[in-house]
C-alpha cells in the first residue's frame, strides 16, 4: 500500500500539466505501479491513486449481475476516472473536463498533499485556508486520535519504554 506524506507546491503548466514531485513519486511502492488513476474526490478536489493499488481496490468491490443502488452510483466515480501516465520527468496532463469538475480551471499554483493512499490536488489558496482554519484544534486532534488508538489497544507504545 502506498504512503504518501507531505504538503508539494507546484503548478499546473499551460498545456494541463502537472509535476509530481519526485518526493511524492518516491513514496509510491513499485507493486503499486507507476501509473496513476485520476480520481474526483467527494470534496471536490482531484484525488491521485497509484494504478495497481486503484486497480486492487476497485477489484474488492462486490459485483453482482443484478443492478443494485450502490453500483449504479459508483459507475459514475468509474466513468469519471482517468488513467495517467507520468512522463519522465513525473509530470501527467490533467483532461480538462477533471479540472472544471474540480473548480480549477485556469492555470493556478496547487499544493499536492499525501494523504496516505493517495495524493490530493488542492488549489494553493484552498490548501492555505484550510491550513488556517484547522490548525487551531490540531493539537486536540492529535490527542484525539492518541485516545482512539489506545481504545484499540494501539497505544504506540514499547513495553521497553514502560519501565
Amino acid at each position: 500500500m502506498p504512503f504518501f506524506t507531505g504538503e508539494h507546491e507546484t503548478a499546473i503548466g499551460a498545456k494541463r500539466r502537472l509535476a509530481i514531485s519526485a518526493a511524492l513519486r518516491e513514496e509510491q511502492l513499485p507493486e503499486d505501479g507507476e501509473q496513476f488513476y485520476l480520481v474526483l474526490g467527494p470534496d471536490k478536489h482531484l484525488w491521485l491513486y497509484p494504478d495497481g493499488y486503484y486497480r486492487r481496490l476497485a477489484s474488492s468491490m462486490k459485483r453482482s449481475l443484478l443492478p443494485n443502488r450502490q453500483v449504479s452510483k459508483m459507475s459514475l466515480f468509474f466513468a469519471m476516472a482517468r488513467m495517467l501516465k507520468p512522463d519522465s520527468q513525473g509530470r501527467v496532463v490533467l483532461p480538462e473536463k477533471s479540472l472544471q469538475r474540480a473548480g480549477i480551471e485556469k492555470i493556478e499554483n496547487v499544493t499536492l498533499v499525501g494523504k496516505g493512499d493517495h495524493i490530493e490536488v488542492w488549489p494553493t489558496e484552498q490548501w492555505e485556508k484550510y491550513l488556517d482554519e484547522h490548525m487551531p484544534t490540531y493539537e486536540d486532534m492529535l490527542y484525539d486520535a492518541a485516545s482512539a488508538l489506545e481504545a484499540d489497544g494501539m497505544d504506540g507504545t514499547d513495553a521497553t519504554f514502560d519501565k
